[in-house]
């Protein structure tokens, strides 16, 4: 007879006090142990919590993907970068991957891929042609490999990731949150002469993730409230606000200016929220002590009298691009050839356009299909805002808007695998569409099968 049928047939009260004993006896091993050995003790609990946080990933993979867009501004730090022995972004690409994989053998729900993302495929095949007459062979092949392995990921993911209302709630949760986090972390260095910045100490990071922040707030939180209590969700707002004028990231502090005011003329009664907002603003920025040299450089946008003063380097820049896509207006100088064609590589880099960067690296042609899959978003984003009897409206705006934010960002940034923040909200928008039709399909299901009336 073996433990199990012994056990069963003991009297109930007996199991009853065996059971709490046996844990009280467990427990009393467990802190013996952690008493004796702390060193074995955290490590095991470390391992456990690891396990855990792994496990959760795959069953959610929509929040490794949010954790994936962000990473690149926290691992940065030595501290966090030390909690895996490989690189974070490669660790988390690698749970993405699984995680798609478990959704397919579970038969969970995809979105089909639209058919501009099928260009793609031809701006791959002509950078990977480009590679014949690339200056440096071996930054082109490694600049081609990270947009289909690291960028590529953003690009892709969102279609087998996000294809139910659920899935996608989940996602803008996590990335808020995580967004969030590194926002209130930036916070600590207000009265400091320095500008703000990520745990990666990046100051146009910090921008882009204090937009995007404060566009999921503005068009999918307080929707959720009645007036009297978004009162009280205001100060949401106020910790990404601080992050983004504390940066001084001009760029996302447009994209955001721009969005906020575009919602108020489609909705005219957003006008009291952000009525409300300035007010409560203007009475908290004074005591906020923000640094004086985040506050000069926002107010080149004003102060500045000449394209060259505002753009500054950028100018250089682009000017720059501009004679090399002059030199090679078809084929472009070959993937990576901007910063190994230039007088300085280490300051020249790149254009801090991706478009511009596209045509004098790949050519007109290049260009040109990227800018036909940017227009298929904008397109598809107008198509979703004009049907306001949605039920996933509020997150078709949201998608919206956070494009609008990666063209401007897009405009004024790093290279193509540096802004995958970019790639992912032009992702949005198609995954969008997908979710939508489901929702609807799932609706029209649900009137088929309620009874007639009688």
């Amino acid at each position: 007879m073996d433990a199990i049928t012994k056990f069963s047939r003991l009297p109930h009260k007996v199991r009853f006090w065996l059971c709490p004993a046996a844990a009280l006896v467990g427990s009393f091993a467990a802190g013996m142990a952690a008493f004796w050995s702390p060193g074995i003790a955290h490590s095991f609990f470390y391992s456990l919590l690891g396990v855990a946080v792994v496990l959760a990933l795959l069953i959610y993979p929509e929040v490794a993907l949010a954790l994936y867009v962000v990473i690149g501004d926290l691992k940065g730090d030595e501290h966090i970068a030390a909690l895996l022995p490989v690189d974070l972004t490669l660790a988390l690409g690698a749970l993405l991957l699984i995680g798609i994989a478990l959704n397919l053998l579970r038969h969970k729900p995809i979105v089909k891929m639209p058919a501009p993302y099928f260009l793609f495929i031809a701006l791959v095949a002509i950078m990977t042609a480009s590679l014949t007459y690339t200056p440096v062979f071996d930054a082109g092949l490694e600049k081609l490999g990270r947009f289909l392995t690291v960028t590529g990921v953003v690009i892709v993911a969102p279609f087998f990731l996000l294809a139910t209302r659920r899935q996608t709630v989940r996602f803008f949760a996590s990335f808020a949150v995580a967004a969030f986090a590194i926002c209130a972390w930036s916070l600590f260095a207000l009265g400091g002469s320095e500008r703000l910045v990520t745990p990666s100490n990046n100051t146009i990071g910090l921008g882009h993730i204090a937009c995007a922040l404060i566009l999921i707030v503005w068009f999918a939180v307080l929707p959720c409230f009645s007036f009297p209590q978004r009162l009280f969700a205001y100060p949401l707002l106020f910790v990404p606000v601080l992050a983004l004028i504390g940066s001084g990231s001009r760029g996302p502090a447009i994209a955001c200016a721009l969005v906020i005011f575009g919602s108020i003329v489609l909705c005219r009664s957003r006008i009291r929220d952000l009525v409300c907002v300035v007010a409560l603003g203007s009475a908290i920025l004074p005591f906020a002590r923000i640094p004086g040299s985040a506050i000069q450089y926002l107010g080149t946008l004003i102060s500045s009298r000449s394209v060259s003063g505002l753009l500054s380097f950028r100018y250089d820049l682009l000017e720059y691009g501009w004679r090399l896509l002059q030199q090679h207006p078809l084929l472009g100088t070959g993937i990576q050839g901007f910063r190994y064609y230039s007088p300085n590589p280490e300051l020249y880099k790149w254009p801090h356009n991706i478009f511009l960067e596209i045509a004098c690296e790949l050519g007109i042609p290049a260009a040109l299909i990227a800018c036909a899959i940017f227009a298929a978003a904008v397109a598809e984003a107008i198509r979703q805002l004009r049907d306001t009897v949605s039920p996933i409206f509020p997150l078709s705006q949201l998608a919206a808007a956070l494009l609008v934010a990666g063209i401007v960002n897009a405009t004024n940034t790093g290279d193509i695998n540096s802004d995958r923040l970019t790639w992912l909200f032009l992702s949005l928008v198609f995954v969008m569409r997908g979710v939508r039709m489901r929702e609807s399909d799932s609706r029209e299901m649900l009137v088929e099968t309620l009874p007639a009336p009688a």
